[in-house]
C-alpha cells in the first residue's frame, strides 16, 4: 500500500501543474500593465515650450488649490509627460496680455503674459531681426545655408512682429520660431 497507482500519480501531476499555470496566470494577470505608452500631455507641447523657453512670459497656475504666480519651472514640468511631477489636471494654457487680465480661470488653466520688462522686447526684436535676414545675410556651413529666408507673410504675418503678436497670434509666431535654427531660437533669449 506504499505505492500510488500509476493512475493516483499522474492525477496529483495533473493537478499541480494545473495550480502552477492557476498561479502564473493570476500572477500574469495581477500584474501592472505596460502598454509602453508614455502618460499624454493635455496641453499644446509647442506652445509650452514656446512660452517657456523664449523666456518672456510669466505663469500662474493653481497648485494645490493655491494660485502661484511664479509658477515658471512648475509649469513647465507638471505639464510635460516624461517628467516625474507630471500633472494631467492641466488640460489648458492660455496667453493673455498682462496679470490682471489672468484672473477668473479654472483651476486646470495655466495663464501666461508677457513679462513686464524691456528683455521682453529685445527678443522680441531680435526675431524681427533673424525673421528679417536676407539669403546673404544668413549663416553659412560651408557652402551650405543653415536654413532658407524667412517671409513673414507666408506665415500670416507683417513686420515686425510685436508681444502683441506672441499673445494674440503666438500659432504664427511658433510657426516662425520654428522656422528659425536652433542656434538662432537660442541667441533670442533675454
Amino acid at each position: 500500500m506504499g505505492c500510488l497507482m500509476p493512475s493516483k500519480r499522474n492525477f496529483i501531476k495533473e493537478r499541480a501543474i494545473a495550480a502552477v499555470l492557476i498561479i502564473a496566470i493570476l500572477m500574469f494577470a495581477a500584474r501592472p500593465i505596460n502598454t509602453g505608452r508614455e502618460p499624454q500631455a493635455m496641453i499644446n507641447l509647442d506652445k509650452m515650450n514656446f512660452a517657456f523657453f523664449t523666456h518672456i512670459f510669466d505663469f500662474q497656475m493653481v497648485i494645490d488649490g493655491e494660485i502661484n504666480s511664479e509658477a515658471i519651472p512648475q509649469a513647465w514640468e507638471m505639464t510635460h509627460p516624461s517628467s516625474p511631477r507630471f500633472d494631467p489636471s492641466f488640460t489648458e494654457l492660455i496667453f493673455v496680455h498682462n496679470k490682471e487680465q489672468a484672473q477668473g480661470f479654472p483651476d486646470n488653466v495655466i495663464v501666461a503674459w508677457p513679462i513686464d520688462h524691456p528683455a521682453a522686447q529685445r527678443v522680441v526684436d531680435r526675431m524681427n531681426m533673424m525673421a528679417n535676414r536676407t539669403k546673404e545675410e544668413l549663416p553659412r556651413l560651408g557652402s551650405q545655408r543653415w536654413r532658407e529666408p524667412i517671409s513673414l507673410e507666408d506665415f500670416g504675418l507683417t513686420y515686425p512682429i510685436t508681444l502683441e503678436d506672441f499673445v494674440d497670434n503666438w500659432e504664427k509666431v511658433i510657426a516662425v520660431w520654428n522656422a528659425l535654427t536652433e542656434s538662432e531660437r537660442m541667441s533670442l533669449r533675454p
